[in-house]
């Protein structure tokens, strides 16, 4: 039997406010297929525990993809990711007991002892797939600074941090390809920090 996942427990001296701080995404598993009906059935819980001012939004992230079937473009909606729904909210005792009890839902995503809210940076990677941006953007590198490309097609390089663009969410870094310094424009997600 697998040990249950708790949120973590306010004591008498922590006040329960609605603090930004606390207003986390996290992951919660469902049945293949269903995860619009687990949504409605959230959306129902919500409202019939006032859970407005702790639960904010539910999100099944979907992409629009194009078959050619018969000769015909077809154009269809594709879940990103069968079997879950994400919800932004401030998880404490009372959200957690009502999300958790909602019909539909499976579990909350996270370790052994509790729900582990998805970092910023991953959140925000899903929320551009499906166009939304934030309207703040918070800078993880500084000028000078030492990174290594994670993923596009310079995959693998490392290099220095030459221009940081935050309206675009871009930086400039400059990496050496065949025996050359080279700048190269990446997104804020495509780069880690070295440590």
């Amino acid at each position: 039997m697998a040990e249950e996942i708790t949120p973590e427990k306010k004591t008498e001296d922590q006040p329960q406010t609605a603090a930004t701080e606390d207003r986390k995404w996290y992951v919660l598993q469902t049945l293949t297929g269903n995860e619009e009906l687990v949504k409605s059935s959230i959306e129902r819980t919500i409202k019939q525990f006032s859970l407005e001012d702790k639960v904010f939004n539910i999100l099944v992230p979907e992409e629009d993809i194009v078959e050619i079937k018969e000769g015909k473009r077809v154009e269809k909606k594709k879940k990103m990711f069968p079997g879950y729904v994400f919800a932004e909210m401030i998880l404490d005792e009372t959200s957690w007991h009502a999300i958790k009890q909602t019909p539909g839902v499976a579990k909350f995503i996270g370790n052994k002892t509790r729900p582990i809210p998805v970092t910023d940076r991953e959140m925000q990677r899903v929320l551009k797939q499906l166009g939304v941006r934030e309207e703040r953007i918070d800078v993880f590198f500084e000028k000078g600074e030492a990174v290594r490309i994670i993923s596009g097609p310079f995959r693998g390089y490392t290099g220095s941090v030459e221009e940081i663009n935050t309206q675009r969410s871009k930086i400039k870094t400059l990496v050496n390809i065949f025996g050359r310094d080279t700048p190269v424009e990446i997104d804020f997600e495509q780069a880690e920090k070295i440590t």
